[in-house]
């Protein structure tokens, strides 16, 4: 009878030990790259046609060429608002978001009020965006005001575009007929006449594709607009479509816009988001080919263009390249 008491004890503790070291290999895993394991993680884009699809997808690539332990695949969402949820729910690992909606997420305000996203961090900066409402050349719409009454694709919902779109629409008092449709379904319903016009931010494929078979017009908000907009929400910007970018601005454009931003979840640990923006930053030849504003955008000298605090491994890789983060952005978890 001791014997077997023994013996079951013996093979009790074994069993401790075991499920101890499974369980400590399966917490590595899940953030560490250095566990040896694959970690396999999903990065939250945008509908496919948009910038955010785009850039995802060159993260995407350079990730899973270039290190040894990632796995990753672009998640088709909402864009911005519905990214930031996922990241603070723990459902993706990794997404893009606009600065203005990355900010009031993360601080709990407008949108987000009261519930403040405290597990983002910033991965690294995207590109500048210009919001544009995009329309054609026949359809007697000169400015925004003409959108009363339309029928209108302000963008996927929870996207950027949306709650850009929906401000405006709130601060002149004009009424369209909104529908929420992602871009590239947007684009095509524009061309058969079910809607008369869709929002999207520069840079878009879409609004390129488009010119090749319609003629397009781009409406902005102009300056008589400008300060009764910029009063009543002031997290935007006045910025530059490029001359020459679309055949419907040739000499380039002025309206609001924000930066776009890569992000990760304050879970991840900061060995594996050093990888992350080391592959990334060591590989934009190919972003470049890709995704030319994206390549361009996220140049260090633009890490000052988030609004919300980076990511320990983000620092860590910015600091060895001898770029200095601005205090206000350094993550909280390292004062």
């Amino acid at each position: 009878m001791k014997l077997g008491l023994k013996i079951y004890s013996v093979l009790l503790l074994l069993l401790l030990v075991i499920s101890g070291c499974s369980s400590e290999s399966n917490s590595e895993g899940s953030g560490n790259s250095s566990s040896g394991e694959t970690l396999k993680y999903s990065i939250a884009a945008g509908s496919t046609g948009g910038g955010f699809h785009s850039g995802g997808t060159a993260l995407s690539t350079v990730l899973n060429e270039n290190t040894s332990n990632l796995e990753t695949v672009v998640e088709v969402t909402g864009s911005s608002k519905d990214n930031v949820q996922l990241l603070q729910a723990g459902e993706v690992e990794m997404g893009l978001s606009s600065t203005e909606i990355a900010w009031e997420a993360y601080n709990g305000e407008f949108t987000f009020e009261g519930q403040p996203h405290d597990k983002l961090r910033t991965l690294f900066p995207g590109w500048p965006g210009v919001y544009m409402f995009v329309t054609l050349e026949d359809s007697g719409i000169d400015s925004v005001h003409d959108l009363d009454g339309k029928k209108y694709s302000s963008g996927p919902k929870g996207s950027a575009n949306e709650v850009y779109a929906d401000r405006v629409f709130k601060t002149f008092g004009i009424e369209p007929e909104i529908v929420n449709l992602p871009t590239s379904d947007a684009a095509n319903a524009l061309k058969d006449g079910t809607i008369d016009g869709f929002s999207i931010a520069w840079p878009s494929s879409a609004v390129t594709e488009l010119e090749t078979s319609h003629d397009v017009k781009i409406v902005l908000l102009g300056d008589e607009d400008k300060q009764e907009f910029l009063d009543q929400n002031p997290p935007y910007v006045w910025l530059d479509i490029p001359v020459g970018t679309y055949k419907a601005v040739p000499n380039g454009a002025e309206s609001f816009g924000l930066y776009n931003l890569f992000l990760v979840s304050s879970d991840i640990s900061e060995d594996t988001v050093y990888e992350i923006v080391k592959a990334a930053y060591e590989n934009t030849d190919y972003i470049k080919q890709v995704w030319p504003q994206m390549a361009d955008g996220m140049a260090t000298e633009f890490v000052d263009k988030t609004t919300i605090p980076y990511h320990p491994g983000a620092v860590k890789y910015f600091e060895e390249q001898g770029v200095e983060i601005p205090e206000d952005l350094l993550p909280p978890e390292s004062n």
